[in-house]
């Protein structure tokens, strides 16, 4: 490996095919810069189908370019830097400390970001990593660029101009200022939260099972030909939504997140009207939870 000075765009130049690999470094790179790069030629190396001379420009479009619907980055690019993003803020590491927060709060999302600052990597990159074992919900904004949960509604395009930023901040139910690596980083939760259940609604609960609740509301909702169709499209979206056991899970997250994607779906969103659909979701929630609990192996 060398460093060098050169004045075309690119932080650097990865040789592949060779008996030993060869990378020129750019020598003029932010600390921060420098070593996620260096990871992402770490990844070209390791990664045995990468191969010919690839050259790097590691800016925040390109770490972003592997969550964008439309990358512009070839295959390699985005494999590269997602092999970066994991060595150096590692899932395990990331995913016991999302697991440690009980409630996400102002402090309690600060004190996240204050831990991931100790992975020294850009604030884009570690958004990113982080966004990855985020329940849906979640949108971190920084500058022009985003990360987002997995089921969080997508902001747009990198970069963002200021009336797309605002206009999904003003859409989101709760959002805090707070600061990463020096910087200013939007929270925005998108998912709203849930009434707890009445007493009577509590005492139901250990009576049926969550798909008889849900028959008898669809029953009302769709009558009782569609009944069993539309059952089945809600489970749908309940399975779709909790099938990743790296997720930390919840039931008040399972709830808020099933809500918002039913309300989102004409199809479904009249069920939201019926008074035990709540218990639908209370009860199933929970199954799923226990169920969870019983599979995950940290």
């Amino acid at each position: 490996m060398e460093y060098a000075d050169w004045s075309h765009e690119c932080d650097a130049v990865t040789i592949l095919g060779e008996e030993i690999p060869r990378v020129f470094v750019r020598s003029d790179l932010s600390e921060l810069r420098e070593r996620f790069t260096l990871a992402h030629e770490m990844a070209h190396i390791e990664l045995a189908w990468h191969v010919g001379t690839v050259d790097c420009h590691v800016d925040s479009a390109s770490i972003g370019s592997e969550f964008s619907i439309t990358s512009a980055s070839g295959t390699q690019e985005r494999e590269a830097n997602e092999f970066a993003s994991r060595l150096l803020a590692p899932d395990r590491w990331l995913s016991s400390l999302v697991s440690s927060v009980s409630s996400f709060d102002r402090a309690a999302m600060q004190k996240l970001l204050d831990h991931l600052a100790t992975a020294n990597i850009s604030a884009q990159a570690g958004l990113i990593a982080l966004s990855r074992h985020l329940l849906p919900g979640h949108a971190l904004i920084v500058d022009q660029n985003f990360a987002i949960s997995r089921g969080t509604p997508w902001p747009g395009t990198s970069p963002l101009n200021d009336e797309e930023i605002d206009d999904y901040l003003e859409r989101a139910v709760s959002v805090e200022e707070l600061t990463h690596q020096g910087r200013r980083i939007f929270w925005a939760l998108t998912v709203p939260p849930t009434a707890p259940l009445s007493e009577a609604e509590r005492v139901l609960l250990d009576i049926r099972t969550p798909h008889q609740v849900l028959i008898s509301s669809c029953a009302r909702v769709f009558g009782e030909d569609f009944a069993n169709p539309k059952a089945m499209s809600i489970n749908g979206v309940v399975g779709g939504m909790t099938n990743d056991l790296a997720l930390q899970w919840h039931e008040n997250a399972i709830i808020a997140v099933v809500w918002q994607r039913i309300q989102d779906n004409p199809d479904l969103r009249d069920i939201l009207t019926d008074h035990e659909f709540p218990l639908y979701l209370h009860k199933r929630a929970r199954a799923i939870v226990e169920k969870r609990a019983s599979k995950i192996v940290i």
